[in-house]
């Protein structure tokens, strides 16, 4: 992955100095982090920040579940198989 440098955001206007974050994700997930913010009686921006606060890193910043998250490098990815060749 190539190194990227931090730029801070510009807080926008009349938020008490938040800025924005907006990642994209599949509509499955936004939809339990709606459920989940709701449920806590939350917004989205709350929920969202009370995760990241709360997330847990090793010794070099790398959540401790990364692993379990990364993509394979397409080189290491698993092939698909031939159905007609395995019988």
């Amino acid at each position: 992955m190539r190194e990227r440098k931090y730029e801070p955001p510009t807080p926008v206007t009349a938020s008490k100095g938040l800025v924005r974050l907006s990642p994209l994700v599949p509509p499955d997930v936004h939809a339990t982090a709606f459920e989940n913010a709701k449920a806590m009686g939350v917004s989205m921006g709350k929920y969202i920040t009370e995760l990241i606060r709360r997330d847990q890193v090793d010794a070099n910043g790398v959540p401790l579940w990364a692993h379990e998250a990364r993509e394979p490098n397409p080189a290491q990815a698993e092939l698909p198989v031939n159905e007609a060749e395995t019988s």
